[in-house]
């Protein structure tokens, strides 16, 4: 009879791990020793898929950017004529907690803030797409809007932490009431 060797903890289960962790504790979670003590590896095991704590949160950042953004804005791009309500949904469902401690971890982490930086200018960029395609607005009006829009997101998630999607739906259809008008 063979013995199933338990699945190796590898460099996706350390980033899952630590999305978990931040989305759930916060920065303070992010220290190498919290990283190993939640996973029950030793360091050697981080270190076996991260050169440093540096490249760990290099790579966070960089999945969180794709998982969040990218992707999502891919598939919304493939609804066509349903993008703004596919748009609002996923902000409306997206890990809150997570996008709030990654913008306190950008704070004391320059990985983290590069990451957030092109986060929030992709974001705004596809706004501007939606704005001027949608609307027919000049280039200065898309980002006016799309900037108002995402500011409107990012302080959401301040102002209320707890808010569920149906809470954050009905938030964006009445900023929506005015932004996507002519």
């Amino acid at each position: 009879m063979a013995v199933r060797q338990a699945a190796r903890f590898g460099r996706a289960d350390w980033l899952d791990l630590g999305r978990t962790l931040l989305s759930r504790y916060g920065p303070d979670a992010m220290t190498l020793e919290r990283l190993t003590e939640a996973a029950k590896k030793t360091r050697g095991s981080f270190y076996h898929h991260f050169t440093d704590h540096a490249a760990f949160l290099a790579a966070l950042g960089a999945r969180w950017r794709e998982a969040s953004t990218e992707i999502p804005l891919a598939a919304i791009e493939a609804e066509r004529g349903q993008r703004r309500d596919a748009l609002a949904r996923h902000s409306a469902d997206i890990d809150h907690a997570l996008e709030r401690n990654l913008r306190r971890l950008a704070a004391s982490e320059p990985m983290i803030a590069h990451e957030v930086k092109r986060v929030d200018e992709a974001r705004i960029h596809y706004l501007v797409r939606m704005f001027r395609a949608e609307l027919g607005v000049a280039p200065a009006e898309a980002l006016a809007r799309a900037r108002i829009q995402h500011a409107y997101f990012v302080g959401a998630q301040m102002v209320f932490p707890d808010a569920d999607a149906r809470f954050r739906l009905r938030l964006q259809k009445t900023l929506g009431a005015t932004l996507w008008r002519v």
